[in-house]
């Protein structure tokens, strides 16, 4: 059986109308059950639009394309990370395993492929705690010649995940003072960008309410790698700026090229490779190396060094 897959929808249309027909064009579509969680509107204005989702929803569920299609009309406004974290909570309860997107994410007919295979693959191996869809345009080294690499840093562009390894993360942060001392763990948590300390500090503040970066920490905590593929299966669309990109040569922090994703791909488990890891930190660092080092001397953490 092919992994349940879990979409959150808000109030845009047209950016799920492009997600979802993407990933119906999956050939594990057919033979995939797929779980839409529609957040609940926050004002009045809101609410015609997020109607207009949930129709679109509907009408999507008579054209058949997935095996079984469910969806979740929340009546209220949960926000984005809590009904996350609560629409992967009940998936995952049920089925051990999930595959996540949202409504911005359009996908490679090659994704459900990969996030399946990489799933089965990689399910009694230890060391890997999480599945990445999205791989941003980095440079390789050219020695580099693997279909995946493993990294520190989690993914929330298309991901995936088994019930142990999501099962037990603080997200109320009940640890985090304690998390914020151990030099080794922020080193793990900033070596794919400085911007994830940045945030984790934000959150135990107050600021914000990323599940992603709450979701990182756990992975650090218990050090889980992400696998992440050579070439991305999947572009982010929610930012308005990008609707019209998806080639490499862009500049914007999330273009990629969806043509070069690979369809008969190889698994295994690589060991950390440094220039990736370096490529990676580069990539994510951007404007976020000052606030996160200001964020840790708060601690007594002078975290220079790791950076």
């Amino acid at each position: 059986m092919y992994a349940p897959i879990v979409m959150f929808v808000y109030n845009r249309t047209h950016h799920f109308e492009q997600a979802f027909r993407a990933l119906a064009k999956c050939p594990e579509a057919a033979e995939s059950e797929l779980f839409i969680f529609s957040d609940g509107p926050r004002n009045e204005s809101d609410s015609i639009r997020v109607a207009g989702v949930r129709r679109c929803v509907r009408r999507m569920m008579r054209e058949r394309a997935f095996m079984r299609m469910h969806i979740e009309e929340r009546k209220t406004n949960m926000g984005l990370s809590p009904s996350v974290i609560d629409g992967v909570s009940q998936i995952i309860e049920k089925f051990g395993r999930v595959i996540v997107i949202e409504d911005d994410a359009v996908v490679s007919p090659y994704f459900l492929k990969f996030m399946n295979a990489a799933l089965d693959y990689y399910e009694d191996d230890n060391t890997i705690g999480s599945i990445a869809g999205y791989t941003p345009a980095i440079e390789f080294p050219d020695d580099y010649r693997k279909d995946v690499f493993t990294a520190y840093r989690s993914c929330s562009f298309g991901w995936a995940t088994w019930r142990e390894n999501w099962d037990g993360c603080d997200w109320e942060l009940k640890d985090i003072k304690q998390f914020m001392k151990n030099r080794d763990m922020i080193k793990r948590l900033n070596a794919n960008g400085s911007d994830r300390f940045k945030r984790l500090y934000n959150l135990s503040k107050g600021v914000g309410t990323s599940w992603s970066v709450r979701f990182g920490a756990h992975m650090v905590k218990n050090n889980w790698l992400t696998i992440y593929p050579r070439y991305s299966y999947v572009i982010n669309i929610g930012n308005e700026a990008l609707a019209s990109k998806n080639t490499v040569e862009d500049s914007d922090m999330v273009s990629v090229d969806l043509d070069r994703a690979i369809e008969n791909f190889e698994l295994e488990t690589p060991e950390i490779n440094q220039d990736i890891q370096k490529a990676l930190k580069n990539h994510y660092s951007q404007g976020g190396l000052n606030d996160a080092r200001n964020a840790a001397s708060d601690f007594g953490l002078f975290l220079k060094s790791m950076f």
